[in-house]
């Protein structure tokens, strides 16, 4: 399990305990699971998007740094 995954997990947890109520076990458990994955999947989609878009953030002010140091 990665990082993020170990995250969604432990935020999950007492949604999993206040949900497993016992009625319906396996469709709980399989609505919570789904869940989860969705959970990881888009924490993992915008942790990559906040990546890039610190990169592109970071290279633009090299380049504004380079410029006013006079090297190009």
């Amino acid at each position: 399990m990665d990082q993020i995954e170990q995250i969604v997990s432990n935020l999950m947890m007492p949604i999993k305990k206040e949900v497993n109520d016992g009625r319906h076990p396996e469709q709980s458990r399989k609505v919570l699971d789904e869940l989860e994955t969705k959970l990881s999947s888009q924490l993992a989609r915008q942790y990559v998007k906040g990546w890039n878009e610190g990169r592109k953030d970071l290279v633009q002010e090299i380049r504004k740094l380079k410029e006013i140091g006079g090297h190009k």
